[in-house]
């Protein structure tokens, strides 16, 4: 199980929408959401950890088949870094009971997932580009109604899914 979301995420790393000088769209984020949904905080972290390794070493696996240090160095790398970050907030708070209704709790928990995400990848170009977070994180708007749309694919998959998943003889 571990390693199904880093072969998910390579797989669909041609699946992309260019956004200017900004990094592009992609659907990895869907895949970052199940492994903390489904694998929970320690094994998705590690999950997404493989994932980015692979791609450091440079085979293709980030969007557009790319890989190596440059993408890391380059405007993606604060995204990836949330990447991981965002899979251990989704694990510990999956079980977290502050909404019950599921669906507005996965949503709640992915949309903060979501901003970790920006958090990361705003904050690293706003450092690589030497420009102001809050200039950055407002050109991130392009990315809203996507990011909204995979969240309700994810919440719609993983609540239909989620009583069939075994792992190591458990159910999760």
């Amino acid at each position: 199980m571990i390693a199904l979301f880093p072969a998910l995420m390579g797989a669909t790393a041609g699946i992309f929408i260019p956004l200017f000088n900004l990094p592009p769209i992609t659907l990895q984020t869907i895949f970052v959401f199940m492994a903390g949904l489904v694998l929970g905080p320690k094994k998705g972290m590690i999950s997404i950890i493989i994932y980015f390794t692979l791609g450091v070493i440079g085979l293709p696996i980030f969007s557009g088949f790319q890989g190596g240090l440059g993408i890391v160095f380059g405007g993606s790398g604060g995204f990836l870094i949330g990447f991981i970050f965002a899979t251990i907030f989704i694990g510990i708070s999956k079980n977290v009971k502050i909404i019950n209704n599921e669906y507005g709790r996965y949503f709640v928990i992915l949309t903060i997932a979501t901003v970790i995400i920006y958090m990361f990848g705003g904050s690293y170009i706003a450092f690589i580009s030497n420009t102001s977070l809050p200039i950055v994180l407002a050109g991130f708007g392009l990315y809203l109604i996507g990011d909204f749309l995979k969240i309700l694919v994810v919440i719609h998959v993983y609540v239909r899914i989620r009583t069939h998943l075994t792992y190591e003889g458990a159910k999760i």
